[in-house]
C-alpha cells in the first residue's frame, strides 16, 4: 500500500521535533511493507489552519491521487474537532483514501476502524469542552475574590494588538 505520511508539532520549540513523530511513521510503513509516497509536516496549532499549509496540501493532493491512505501517529495532528475529523473522514472516503493513526488503532479501511475512530474524537472533544470549563470557572472564582484576569496592563504586545484591531473591536483602542 502506497501511503502519505502527516506530522505536526504545535510549536517551533526545540522540545517539539516533527521528525520523532514521522521516525515512528516510516517504521510503522517499514513494518508492514507499505510504501512512502508523500511527507507533509506542519509546524503549526491544530487550530490554526492558515499556518497548516501542509494539511491543506495534503488533501489538495488527495485529489490527485498517488497513494491510498494517511498516516499520522495520534488523531490530535490532524483533526481539532469531531465535525472536523468527520468532515475531513467523508472528503478522504469520497476520494477512496483511509486514514490511519498508528499509536491508536484507528484505521478507516476497516468498518471497526471507522467506528472507533468516531468514538476517541468525541472523547477528545469531550475533554477539550470540559478543560476550557474548569479554566472559565478558575477565572471566575480568581475574579470574585479580587484578583486581576487576563492580560497585564501595559503588556508588551499592546502595539502588536492595537496594529491587529484586537483593542478597537474590545473597546480599547
Amino acid at each position: 500500500m502506497r501511503v502519505a505520511l502527516y506530522a505536526r508539532v504545535s510549536t517551533r520549540d526545540k522540545d517539539q521535533n516533527p521528525e520523532t513523530q514521522l521516525f515512528a511513521l516510516r517504521e510503522h510503513c517499514q513494518r508492514l511493507g507499505w510504501e512512502i509516497a508523500q511527507e507533509y509536516v506542519d509546524q503549526a496549532s491544530a487550530a490554526n489552519l492558515r499556518d497548516r499549509t501542509e494539511w491543506r496540501l495534503l488533501l489538495e493532493d488527495v485529489r490527485k491521487g498517488g497513494w491510498e491512505a494517511v498516516l499520522v501517529l495520534k488523531l490530535d495532528r490532524a483533526f481539532r474537532s469531531v465535525k472536523e475529523t468527520y468532515d475531513t473522514l467523508a472528503f478522504l472516503d469520497s476520494h477512496r483514501k483511509g486514514f490511519v493513526a498508528v499509536t491508536q488503532p484507528i484505521d478507516t479501511t476497516t468498518s471497526t476502524g471507522k467506528l472507533l475512530l468516531g468514538v476517541l474524537a468525541a472523547v477528545a472533544e469531550f475533554e477539550r469542552d470540559l478543560l476550557r470549563e474548569r479554566v472559565k470557572e478558575g477565572m471566575a472564582r480568581a475574579k470574585a475574590e479580587g484578583k486581576h484576569v487576563g492580560r497585564p496592563s501595559g503588556s508588551r504586545d499592546k502595539k502588536q494588538r492595537r496594529r491587529a484591531g484586537y483593542l478597537a473591536r474590545w473597546g480599547r483602542a
